[in-house]
């Protein structure tokens, strides 16, 4: 299946030289864009096995944007909107997905107040290179959590904000879990959204989905920023009308 692949590299130029993103140990890996996840391009090309070429944490979604993905310890999870949490099928097709390797071991133990905001405010004291994505694996026991899925869709797919609206939303109090995701800099606001984006999975890997919002006492950080990005944009990208505005991505990120 043919697909145009753009090599975007923001420090070390060599590091691309001679080598495929599977060997790159400090490379965001990315399927689409969230724009064009947004205007309903949910048709997935890339396997899930490829994912795992590729990284060994991330996130993203499924095809006909069925379920929220949580990618961690080298494994693939579907969260779907009925609560469960399976692990897929190495052919699963993805419309898109952010995934990295994490291999440094300088985990750093964090206490926050105030909630997700709180968080993002902690995090960014720790990890200053603004103009850096950062990959993100956060554990620990959390006071409560919200998060949510969204339901698989039909064609002709509607858009994500409209499938939002129709999103489920699940709150947890004193679960034991990790955040896995992302910290995406200004400049990347036309492929993702810019800050945090962050999918949660239980330990018992049985619950999950798209962070809204969090809080604990203290939690385990392993940070990582990324030096170099590799885009594959799939077939049904390049005839697509991607016309999103910052309020788009708000509403699907936040709510």
């Amino acid at each position: 299946m043919k697909k145009t692949v753009i090599a975007i590299v923001l420090v070390a130029i060599l590091s691309l030289v001679a080598c495929s993103p599977s060997q790159q140990q400090d490379t965001l890996y990315q399927v689409s864009t969230l724009q064009a996840l947004i205007v309903g391009q949910y048709d997935g090309e890339v396997t899930a096995d490829t994912l795992d070429d590729n990284g060994n944490m991330g996130l993203g979604t499924f095809d006909a944007l069925d379920g929220e993905m949580i990618v961690i310890d080298g494994k693939v999870y579907k969260a779907r909107v009925d609560g469960t949490v399976t692990e897929v099928d190495r052919d699963e097709t993805i419309p898109f997905a952010n995934v990295a390797y994490i291999n440094n071991k300088n985990h750093k133990q964090v206490t926050f107040e105030g909630e997700y905001e709180g968080l993002k405010e902690k995090l960014n004291e720790l990890y200053l290179e603004e103009n850096m994505p950062v990959a993100f694996l956060i554990t620990g026991e959390f006071i409560n959590i919200e998060y949510r899925s969204v339901p698989e869709q039909e064609k002709p797919y509607p858009s994500l904000t409209e499938v939002v609206a129709n999103q489920t939303i699940f709150f947890e109090e004193s679960i034991s879990g990790t955040l896995v995701g992302f910290r995406f800099p200004q400049f990347m606001d036309d492929m993702n959204a810019v800050g945090y984006h962050l999918h949660f999975i239980s330990d018992d890997r049985t619950k999950g989905g798209h962070v809204l919002n969090v809080d604990s006492d203290n939690v385990t950080v392993l940070g990582e920023s990324l030096e170099s990005l590799y885009v594959v944009f799939p077939d049904n990208i390049k005839d697509a009308d991607i016309d999103v505005s910052d309020e788009d991505v708000e509403a699907v990120e936040k709510k």
